[in-house]
């Protein structure tokens, strides 16, 4: 990089240089995968806004439109068609290719792979010189995932090896492309030349970082000699070596992906803090392997300035299936937890990503972009050819307009947005690793987290995230209820805060297992919050699956008075943890021993009622405890039986009680976003989003909902004034002691107004 000097990168190399002792004072900050944040005034231009001098672009409401393109969409790449797109829609950033694998710009460095399709043109410059004209901003696409065998054969120093001293080939390319790895002269130097390069010749706004990690163990020079470095010991064995060997190997992988994504950012940032730099956030419900990028959310943390994860509506493996509705809004209040005053973006396509050159079903797509947008979130387009209408299928072809216009009309009053909530869902890291070694009694990891979300959004409660690896006693304190659904896995720290949270006043609710391993996953004698949960582990977890239930014991209990005078029994199903109540504990319900219903004649049992609880309530210190020693969080989301959902819910309201900010009549199928802004205290959003329809996904008709009602009511505030911003029937607003109240004549897909309390 002598064209253009960056003393950032030495400083960086100088002060992350890797070895044991400074490992021992990083390793416990970096840890898991990417797999794994007003005036009345409206904006009414595609161009950005002025900034304020505490403020780059990139904090402010982000309209994405991104094209990957393959190498013959250069034949007849037409710029100015693409930005007129653009400008009709309401886009304010493009994301091109660059390149990394195939260049489509005139690459003069000297392992450039220049798109033979494209001639003597330079796409990447007719497209960021059009854009730039127009005030849109550009992010350029780069990945150095691997080369083609060509580019290998110059340099073959500067890529991957395998045991034998091999290049490593990425098996899920065609054609296969040679890898590389963190250490290699592709990622490395020339990576750093590379985006040096395109941001130094181009209009070009930021660096989108595509797929920036690789899998398994390299054995190139330069890996051993870091390695060895740092633990002075050889790389080893991915088929032979212990599991202590490999997490060994992965906390020194993730040091060196976490120093490779630095160099890039600082290389970005030299050009000024307002070039961008971001890459993907996988799944938060993919579990990964042991041997992953170790790539992290702390490296997201670190180093990301905009907050993307992929949630593409379809799936793209071999079996085809439909995300929820809620899953973008699920993501973006995840990515708020992680860092609450940077845009969180959810990357979806109008064409979707498992058959994308036809486009995915449009209702679904116009719900899915609301939803995002009712928690806070933000748009990325991604169609793998070119924008809607110069791709083979033209169908959604502005079909995102009225959504991205919304943000862009709106974007002053939509401006730093997280989701309002007292109430927070744990998500922890280390039951997520866990799960890469699952046990019987487990299902896939996040469906429980998936089931407490389709009772808290069916009963229209506000809630977000807390993500363990930052949680500290501060940030309890603006929780009233806390849901641990089955945390498995927790620290003596963790189990501490919690612990204080509770005897503070605080509420919890939580589920089967939580507790009863520690961060590394090891099994313990008794729950780490024996004493919050006010019952003892009794050594079993009993398969519940077939034939089982829970009887009613205090049937005078609010979870469940309105089903006792009709039932003794309630649903059950899933595993069951067996434990034995303290003698101050209440027990609600209790285990039923499998009835088993063959032959019928036989099909009966004693006694309903055991020693083994499986809904307790325990108070500890000014606080109070709802215990499920089964599994209603899991029950509800793969089952969806009515008890289970019931009785999360009706705790949920028992503990929280008039705290919850929201009272509505709309149904089950509208959901309800509330956000906060950061920058105006006092200063809401409410989102309403019909997703009333047919039985079946996709979605064939949309279905208006009539007559809805909303009171809120958030605890310490009265209302002041607000103003509708989108509603498609007539609506009234009416102050109602310190809240107020909003009547909706009709809701066809999305209704949202801006509020203000003091």
């Amino acid at each position: 990089m002598k064209d253009h000097p960056n003393p950032n990168l030495d400083q960086f190399e100088e002060s992350t240089a890797l070895t044991r002792r400074n490992f021992i004072q990083l390793g416990t900050v970096l840890a898991g995968g990417v797999m794994l944040s007003p005036a009345m005034a409206t904006v009414k231009l595609n161009k950005w806004s002025m900034e304020s001098p505490n403020s780059q672009w990139y904090h402010k409401p982000v309209r994405i439109m991104h094209t990957v393109l393959r190498e013959i969409d250069a034949r007849k790449y037409d710029a100015g068609k693409v930005v007129d797109y653009l400008k009709k829609v309401g886009y304010n950033t493009m994301c091109v290719n660059a390149g990394g694998i195939v260049d489509f710009f005139q690459n003069p460095l000297p392992a450039g792979n220049i798109n033979k399709e494209m001639g003597n043109r330079d796409i990447l410059r007719e497209i960021s010189d059009a854009c730039h004209k127009e005030g849109i901003k550009v992010i350029a696409r780069i990945d150095f995932r691997g080369v083609e065998e060509h580019v290998y054969q110059r340099f073959p120093d500067w890529f991957m090896k395998d045991k034998n001293g091999d290049p490593v080939k990425l098996t899920y390319t065609k054609p296969q492309l040679y890898a590389s790895c963190y250490l290699g002269k592709h990622r490395t130097d020339y990576a750093n030349q590379y985006v040096t390069y395109v941001l130094k010749n181009y209009h070009v706004d930021g660096i989108w970082h595509n797929s920036p990690g690789f899998n398994g163990i390299c054995y190139c020079t330069s890996c051993q000699n870091s390695f060895h470095n740092f633990s002075g010991k050889n790389l080893p064995d991915a088929n032979r070596s212990s599991t202590e060997e490999i997490n060994e190997y992965m906390a020194w992988k993730r040091i060196e992906a976490d120093r490779y994504m630095g160099r890039i950012k600082n290389t970005v940032k030299s050009f000024g803090d307002g070039k961008v730099y971001t890459a993907e956030i996988f799944s938060i419900y993919d579990v990964g392997q042991q041997l992953d990028w170790g790539i992290g959310f702390e490296n997201a943390r670190n180093h990301f300035d905009i907050l993307v994860s992929v949630a593409f509506m379809t799936g793209h493996g071999a079996d085809k299936y439909y995300f929820d509705l809620n899953y973008g809004t699920t993501i973006i209040k995840f990515l708020k937890s992680m860092v609450p005053d940077r845009e969180a973006v959810v990357m979806y396509g109008g064409n979707g990503t498992s058959h994308r050159l036809v486009a995915d079903p449009s209702i679904d797509l116009k719900i899915w972009l609301w939803q995002i947008l009712s928690a806070g979130g933000r748009f990325w387009n991604c169609y793998f050819t070119n924008v809607p209408t110069l791709s083979y299928d033209n169908r959604n072809a502005f079909n995102e307009t009225e959504a991205y216009n919304f943000v862009r009309d709106h974007e002053v009053l939509l401006e730093q947005h997280i989701p309002f909530s007292n109430i927070g869902i744990y998500y922890s890291n280390a039951t997520r690793e866990s799960y890469r070694k699952k046990s019987e009694d487990e299902e896939s990891f996040g469906n429980e987290i998936r089931g407490i979300e389709t009772v808290l959004m069916e009963n229209h409660i506000p809630h977000d995230f807390l993500l363990d690896d930052h949680i500290t006693e501060k940030k309890l304190e603006k929780y009233k209820l806390i849901i641990l659904p089955n945390v498995k896995c927790l620290s003596e720290t963790e189990i501490g805060l919690l612990n204080t949270f509770v005897s503070n006043g605080g509420k919890l609710i939580a589920t089967y297992s939580s507790s009863l391993f520690d961060e590394k996953g090891v099994e313990l004698e008794n729950y780490g919050l024996s004493e919050l949960f006010g019952v003892d582990y009794a050594g079993k977890r009993e398969n519940t699956k077939s034939d089982n239930y829970q009887y009613i014991l205090e049937k005078s209990h609010p979870l469940v008075i309105e089903d006792s005078g009709e039932t003794e029994l309630l649903f059950n199903a899933g595993y069951t943890a067996l434990c034995k109540p303290f003698a101050n504990t209440k027990v609600i319900c209790t285990w039923v021993p499998t009835i088993h219903n063959q032959p019928p004649d036989k099909a009966w049992v004693d006694s309903f009622s055991t020693e083994f609880p499986t809904i307790t309530e325990n108070n500890y210190g000014q606080g109070k405890v709802i215990y499920f020693a089964n599994q209603p969080d899991l029950l509800s989301h793969v089952i969806g039986h009515a008890d289970p959902r019931n009785l999360l819910g009706r705790a949920v309201k028992y503990l929280v009680g008039n705290e919850i900010p929201v009272e509505t009549n709309a149904p089950p199928s509208v959901n309800l976003g509330l956000t906060t802004s950061l920058k105006e205290k006092g200063q809401y959003i409410l989102s309403l989003v019909n997703t009333t329809s047919g039985p079946v996904r996709p979605i064939r008709e949309l279905i208006p909902v009539q007559d809805i009602t909303v009171k809120i009511k958030i605890q310490g505030e009265s209302y002041k004034n607000s103003k509708i911003l989108r509603c498609q029937g007539d609506c009234t607003v009416n102050k109602s002691g310190d809240g107020f109240e909003v009547k909706i004549s009709k809701l066809q897909d999305y209704f949202s107004m801006h509020f203000t309390m003091g």
